[in-house]
């Protein structure tokens, strides 16, 4: 929602590429780094599937458990690699206004906390590198906090941090506005460009305020869903579930909308 992280997952940069070129000589498959993106990708969702939201975000031991299928002799580090690529040009890069929209929201008093899928050993890394990491209270992934999005167990966690209203801003409808929404917490959903997946809004949907959009669009909505269970399948859920209380489509609209939301109290009106 923030950040791009330097994983460039499918593309031939960035760690997932390095990942794939160094195990592609021990796959005796045509197009072996291919190969071994899908044997990532499937051992990523079987997890998922099976309802670990922890460890199907653990890449050092999907990574390895991969290696060690092909026959790698090595531990491949994948903390480390991220580490690296965080200090590669092009890499990583925040999404325009990220900095200037965390910056607005503390100084208008709300505590913000980052609620992640990745783990802390990818996550702290590019944030820091990126400049965002002081801004948060805290940093919730799945490995400090043993659940995963969307499951409501890592949204308690960051309640810890401040009280009531929570509010959650994420980019994928089954795990973050989902996950908000089984957690009691309003949700704004934001899709922006540059994002993966990502379409434009209609402009008369755009015209609306953030908090009318989720009404007024739900074709829209449903466009958005197909495209966002593409890869996030699991767990299985419906639109219905995935219902935010604000569309945004880039961070700058993001303080008038929690604005809102506070005002018009626990149903976000």
């Amino acid at each position: 929602m923030l950040q791009r992280n330097p994983f460039h997952l499918g593309r031939p940069h960035g760690v997932f590429g390095h990942i794939c070129r160094t195990l592609a000589p021990f796959v005796a498959e045509p197009e072996p780094e291919k190969a071994v993106l899908r044997r990532l990708v499937a051992l990523h969702r079987a997890r998922a599937a099976a309802g670990d939201m922890v460890g199907c975000h653990d890449w050092d031991d999907i990574v390895n458990t991969i290696a060690r299928e092909v026959g790698f002799p090595e531990r491949i580090d994948v903390a480390g690699l991220v580490e690296a690529y965080c200090r590669m040009e092009g890499m990583i890069w925040a999404y325009p206004g990220a900095a200037e929209c965390l910056d607005r929201l503390r100084a208008e008093g709300h505590t913000l906390v980052s609620v992640t899928n990745g783990f802390r050993c990818y996550q702290e890394p590019v944030q820091r590198a990126l400049g965002l990491l002081p801004r948060f209270a805290a940093l919730i992934t799945p490995d400090t906090a043993g659940a995963g999005k969307p499951q409501p167990s890592i949204y308690r966690a960051a309640e810890a941090y401040g009280g009531p209203p929570f509010i959650h801003v994420g980019d994928v409808l089954p795990h973050d506005i989902a996950g908000a929404r089984a957690a009691g917490w309003l949700a704004i959903y934001i899709v922006q460009p540059l994002a993966p997946g990502y379409t434009p809004m209609p402009p008369a949907l755009a015209a609306l305020p953030p908090w009318q959009r989720p009404a007024a669009g739900r074709a829209w909505l449903e466009e958005r869903f197909a495209i966002d269970r593409r890869w996030h399948d699991y767990p299985p859920c419906e639109l219905a579930d995935c219902i935010p209380d604000a569309i945004v489509n880039h961070l700058e609209e993001v303080p008038a909308a929690v604005e809102h939301l506070v005002r018009a109290g626990p149903q976000g009106g």
